[in-house]
């Protein structure tokens, strides 16, 4: 007797594991540009206000499955004040690469110590996970789809059977190039502030694909921005850790609400603007980003390719 599919287990790449970790949640399917944590709901409890659900669904706990459609996102931010909330998703499944997402996950994990895993998956099993009812993501890359709906998915894999793909075997190395300093901030010889900025730069580095990176003059970070009690708390810790800019840093006028922000932001060694223009400030990176960038003096270089 044939068992149907109401359950399908897979590895994932290195590449499909934005931010590894555990966790598991019943399916909540969005779709949408990934402007996902931006509403006001969401600090009552409540579900993101979205038109493709009713308002009140809950996000907290979910796996949230999210078909992003092509362009802009800024997401990363909110994302980081949800998961400092305790309203976040369990985890979040995407079916393709999302900048701002992957940005706010990595920060809270190696700023923050809070876990939000992201996983991004081909259309076939994309598909899948949407039909799925739970999603597991194990230590490993090891993602569990299961649920009653899958067994209409049947003829993907092993005819209907319980589907299970063997571990991949990944190369030792991907080709991406580190400094002797990159390595120092790593290691964590040049602190706690520059391992865990080192950690972001890089992740975020492997993520848009490029092989190395390089050096940074001058950052600016920008003051059309809004900060939480996420970005006060990432901002703090920074501080305690005695970190330090490492390239000349300046921070535009942030408004009142965001003073302490802009107090840590010169602890650090950044310069307040009253004018917050970027011509006259160097680049400019999501705030989380350029805060990072600034204590390493180091940011993703562009692929030749």
């Amino acid at each position: 007797m044939r068992r149907r599919l109401e359950s399908l287990s897979f590895y994932l790449s290195a590449t499909e594991c934005l931010v590894e970790g555990e966790a598991s949640g019943v399916v909540l399917n969005r779709s949408m540009p990934c402007r996902l944590w931006e509403d006001p709901e969401l600090e009552q409890g409540e579900g993101i206000g979205d038109r493709d659900l009713p308002r009140g669904d809950p996000v907290a706990g979910r796996a949230l499955v999210v078909a992003c459609k092509p362009g802009s996102s800024s997401g990363g931010v909110g994302l980081l004040e949800a998961i400092h909330a305790g309203q976040a998703p369990a985890l979040v499944v995407l079916d393709r690469p999302d900048e701002a997402i992957a940005l706010g996950a990595i920060v809270a994990a190696e700023v923050l110590s809070l876990s939000l895993p992201v996983v991004v998956l081909d259309e076939a099993r994309f598909a899948m996970a949407q039909a799925a009812h739970l999603v597991t993501l194990y230590r490993g890359g090891r993602l569990v789809l299961s649920g009653p709906r899958l067994a209409g998915l049947a003829s993907v894999t092993a005819g209907g059977e319980l589907g299970h793909e063997p571990t991949p075997h990944f190369a030792a190395n991907d080709g991406f190039t580190l400094s002797p300093e990159d390595r120092r901030c790593l290691d964590g010889a040049a602190g706690p502030a520059a391992q865990a900025a080192m950690r972001v730069v890089v992740g975020m580095a492997r993520l848009q694909g490029v092989r190395a990176l390089f050096d940074v003059d001058r950052i600016h970070v920008g003051g059309d921005i809004e900060i939480g009690p996420a970005g006060l708390a990432l901002a703090a810790q920074l501080v305690e850790w005695g970190g330090e800019f490492r390239v000349p840093t300046t921070i535009g006028a942030l408004g009142e609400a965001t003073t302490h922000v802009v107090k840590a932001c010169r602890a650090l060694g950044a310069i307040p603007l009253a004018d917050s223009s970027p011509s006259r400030a160097g680049a400019e990176w999501p705030w989380p980003l350029a805060l990072c960038v600034a204590i390493v003096g180091r940011a993703p270089a562009l692929s030749a390719n």
